[in-house]
């Protein structure tokens, strides 16, 4: 094959962005608030309809998703499978599959990575599994100050606490959140938390409890 004809052929066959938005938070809010009404969104799935679930170098764990069939390289062919979910599917996905760490939606243009936490507020950590709780030797400072900040304008929340926490040899931010609205209230600033995380380069992810094993005052950050 002509080696131009072939790069003029990949280039053909590479999907156009589906999104017409900024890299900002305003941006990744548009696109959440499209998932979130969204009935149409494609996942891969095998002939026993289960679908399958990739790996970054990281150990993160992700479910890649395309908003048509277009956006999937490469394209599909007769004997491939997919199915068309909600918002509300995914959300029971993440639930079911607590190790399941975000959406990678149109990986191939957008390559959007949407948090766990916008499809559910529970984050699981399986029974009898060893974690180690201490103190980061550098607050994440703009992460703090978000929470306090929120925390000043919702009056349900009674207090935040903060550590560092040790899982399966990965460190990330553990945070619990003592409001009667905490199921409530995390789906809401995931996306903000994650977009702040990614702004400033903040040295590890976000990890909200529901049991408050950090309940002690050198970890406490926020207190009405």
């Amino acid at each position: 094959m002509d080696i131009f004809k072939f790069f003029k052929k990949e280039k053909k066959n590479k999907p156009t962005n589906f999104f017409n938005f900024q890299r900002n938070n305003d941006g990744v809010q548009k696109v959440i608030d499209w998932v979130k009404i969204s009935s149409e969104i494609i996942i891969d799935i095998d002939s026993n309809k289960c679908f399958s679930i990739g790996a970054t170098q990281e150990g993160k764990r992700f479910l890649s998703a395309y908003t048509d069939v277009s956006q999937h390289v490469p394209s599909y062919r007769k004997e491939d499978r997919f199915m068309t979910v909600s918002f509300e599917y995914l959300g029971k996905i993440f639930e079911e599959n607590s190790d399941l760490d975000f959406l990678w939606l149109n990986p191939n243009s957008d390559s959007i990575q949407l948090n766990r936490s916008v499809f559910t507020s529970k984050h699981a950590i399986k029974k009898n599994t060893e974690i180690q709780i201490g103190l980061p030797a550098e607050k994440p400072v703009v992460l703090i100050d978000f929470l306090s900040s929120y925390a000043r304008q919702e009056v349900s929340i009674k207090a935040i606490y903060l550590g560092l926490m040790r899982h399966n040899n990965e460190f990330s931010y553990a945070v619990f959140i003592d409001s009667e609205n905490a199921e409530k209230i995390i789906p809401e600033i995931g996306p903000k938390i994650t977009e702040i995380c990614l702004a400033d380069n903040t040295l590890y992810p976000v990890d909200f409890v529901y049991d408050n094993f950090l309940n002690d005052e050198q970890y406490l950050v926020y207190s009405r």
